[in-house]
């Protein structure tokens, strides 16, 4: 079975060369390098039940295509042993200045993987990696990285393992993927970049590595700040660039490895600090899109409740203007038997008009005069429970449509008052108005004109003749207050009782006339 990768090539004039990306004017992070994606095949080989070492090679990748080496292998318990020889690697400076360093990887089949060691060159192209690793079965691929301590492999990979003719025995091959491995690209701001370790000057082997040491740490730093350190992890961050400034002032000639000791630290910080950052800023990447969701689904639910509420009052006001119009219809039969009833009574309504046509027949008692008549009259309107308005128009009782739907014999008695007054002044007129509120003109007058037809039918069951009754229904023409509300609405679906005649005058009590002359 094979072990399907996917491996990354410059796109450069020189076919295994990589280059930094090519901006005119940086201004904050970005890449360190552009490459194309090609597809390669590598084995993976189960070592667990060799009973002895077994060899394998090396073999350069497009990018690195003269390297080559062999490692020995051997499954012992608890850990497989590497022994590994590489030969003809140039330096990883050669992919770009930041590429300080080569790190060895065992990926397991399941995607997994583990830096088994750094690949350090011993001044020519040549370099040996002894190390272990816990898998069993896994492939090996070798990459060049920033610094040595990096926690994924990057995609500049430049050698990975091959099977020897002479690998036989218990060795098999396992399906593995470089697909399940995260996909990492370090970003590095070249504003901050140090320059690559000078070239053409001869220096030992012990400041070479504090040297090369150095660099990585500053890698280090710089990426772990380009992810954001400062802010998530900034705790390690300053220790590690503490750490650095420290190193940096050990010469490096006659304390080599003290400084490659601690600039390794300092690299290992700033990895740690660059891994919590990534992860952090993950959580709040998901945090932040999952309040987005949340909006969303609150916005969501409140669009669906205001529809449903909106439906529920479409549903409620058809309704009602159902039971207005069948009420509107009983209204009108019962307005009809009212005006066939009327015509029983056309003759004494006919004599009555005769007698009142020169004169009232009002006589005030001597000590009585309209407005007082009129006051009286207000008086015993508003002690019945009938809110009465003393007005131009006359005398107006203003009875509420939830009175006749819900209080109607109340209602009936204190009209009785209406039909006393009538009697005791014959020469009174009533006008009964009925007015309605809502949108359909057509529908307002229908309600208007039940309501007042009503209110008239108590009037002449109250023994008031219908002949003396006039109605009209004015809709939603007149109204009281604002239509937007439920209790402006009550308010202006009401039916005015108007009494007037010469028995109260035509001027209101607080009112009062003005003579004309000086």
């Amino acid at each position: 079975m094979s072990f399907r990768s996917i491996f990354l090539a410059a796109t450069l004039a020189a076919p295994v060369v990589a280059q930094p990306v090519a901006t005119p004017t940086p201004s904050g992070p970005h890449p360190l390098y552009r490459v194309t994606i090609v597809q390669r095949t590598t084995p993976a080989i189960n070592y667990t039940h060799r009973a002895e070492p077994t060899k394998i090679d090396f073999k350069g990748t497009p990018l690195m295509p003269e390297a080559h080496g062999e490692a020995t292998v051997e499954n012992r318990r608890g850990a497989t042993m590497i022994d590994a020889r590489f030969d003809h690697v140039p330096p990883p400076t050669r992919y770009g200045s930041q590429y300080l360093t080569y790190v060895v990887w065992a990926i397991s089949p399941n995607g997994r993987a583990q830096s088994v060691g750094e690949l350090i060159l011993n001044g020519s192209d040549k370099g040996r990696l002894q190390a272990s690793t816990p898998f069993q079965a896994f492939a090996l691929i070798v990459t060049a990285e920033p610094y040595y301590s990096v926690s994924q492999p990057s995609d500049v990979v430049v050698m990975e393992n091959a099977i020897r003719p002479d690998t036989v025995g218990e060795v098999q091959t396992v399906d593995a993927t470089y697909e399940l491995l995260p996909r990492k690209e370090y970003t590095y701001d070249i504003t901050k970049a140090a320059t690559a370790p000078p070239s053409g000057q001869g220096v030992s082997m012990s400041e070479y590595e504090a040297l090369v040491a150095t660099y990585e740490a500053k890698n280090a730093i710089q990426i772990a700040e380009s992810a954001g350190a400062d802010k998530y992890a900034p705790e390690r961050l300053h220790r590690a660039r503490i750490m650095y400034d420290q190193a940096r002032q050990l010469p490096r000639k006659t304390l080599g490895e003290q400084v490659v000791s601690q600039m390794r630290e300092v690299a290992q910080i700033a990895e740690d600090a660059r891994e919590i950052s990534m992860k952090r800023s993950a959580e709040d990447r998901s945090a932040q899109l999952q309040a987005q969701q949340a909006a969303v689904e609150k916005q969501t639910l409140e669009a669906r409740a205001a529809q449903e509420a909106a439906a529920e009052q479409a549903r409620m006001d058809a309704e009602r203007a159902q039971q207005q119009a069948a009420q509107a219809q009983a209204d009108a039969q019962a307005q009809a038997q009212a005006q066939a009833a009327a015509q029983v009574q056309a003759a004494a309504q006919a004599r009555q008009q005769q007698m009142t046509q020169t004169a009232d027949r009002f006589v005030a008692p001597p000590s009585d005069n309209t407005r007082q008549t009129r006051a009286r009259l207000r008086q015993q309107l508003t002690a019945s429970g009938l809110q009465t308005l003393d007005t131009p128009r006359g005398l107006v009782v203003i009875v509420p449509d939830s009175q006749l739907e819900q209080n109607a014999a109340w209602l009936r008695g204190r009209l009785g008052v209406v039909a006393t007054a009538f009697a005791s002044y014959p020469n009174l007129r009533i006008e009964v108005d009925g007015n309605s509120e809502g949108s359909s003109e057509s529908v307002n007058y229908r309600v208007s004109e039940g309501l007042a037809a009503h209110v008239s039918d108590m009037l002449t069951g109250q023994g008031v003749p219908p002949g003396a009754i006039a109605t009209r229904a004015f809709g939603s023409t007149r109204p009281m207050a604002p239509n937007q509300t439920p209790a402006g609405r009550e308010q202006n679906r009401r039916v005015e009782v108007v009494i007037t005649g010469a028995a109260i005058g035509s001027m209101p009590v607080w009112d009062r006339g003005y003579p004309l002359t000086r």
